[in-house]
């Protein structure tokens, strides 16, 4: 492996409570109540199948999503990053380039990195400015920089991230302390799965 491609929110931002909550007043204006439901059974049904069961339509998430993108990237400076990440980066950044991959601002993501002290550890910072994908943004990537697509891992925390990845053609990684739990994701059978973020000097 050579190239290791970090998603922001949720991966190297410990955003989860901010989310579900903005995810439930989103659902409160449609008169949806989601309290009955645990956090860790929302994480383990995973998005796609939570929605479907509280009978939210395409269109309907598709707003959801960008209500909660735009509000996450408003005050994303209150979330610290995830704990144990910043003790991992300088072993990773040896062996790899790492780059953060997300649809927020550039000099946002790199204003965040620079605050916890991790922007020295990131080679690059691109941004996914497609609405049609996240595999788009991924293929500019491996494009740029001539990569073997064997040879670079995608990081996310949801099972579109696992398939963003397989439509790019590299490989993919699934960590457990973001939006998703090991339920969905195991079954989108990422290459890896990573646990904690320890687990990710056990890259090879």
């Amino acid at each position: 492996m050579k190239c290791l491609i970090f998603d922001f929110d949720g991966t190297i931002v410990d955003n989860l409570p901010q989310v579900l909550n903005l995810l439930t007043e989103n659902l409160n204006r449609k008169n949806i109540d989601i309290s009955k439901y645990s956090l860790e059974y929302l994480r383990q049904t995973g998005v796609k199948k939570f929605m479907k069961q509280i009978k939210i339509s395409k269109l309907e998430l598709f707003s959801i999503y960008l209500d909660i993108k735009k509000k996450i990237h408003q005050n994303f400076n209150e979330n610290p990053p995830v704990k144990g990440l910043s003790a991992v980066l300088p072993e990773l950044e040896k062996k790899y380039m790492l780059i953060v991959f997300s649809s927020n601002k550039s000099e946002n993501i790199f204003s965040y990195l620079k605050k916890y002290h991790l922007e020295k550890y990131f080679s690059e910072i691109a941004e996914d400015s497609s609405y049609f994908g996240k595999h788009i943004g991924l293929n500019k990537i491996v494009k740029k920089h001539n990569f073997n697509k064997q040879e670079v891992l995608y990081l996310g925390d949801e099972t579109r991230d696992i398939e963003a990845a397989r439509k790019t053609g590299i490989k993919s990684g699934a960590v457990l302390w973001g939006f998703e739990g090991s339920v969905p994701l195991t079954a989108a059978k990422p290459n890896y799965l990573f646990t904690k973020p320890l687990d990710l000097l056990k890259i090879s």
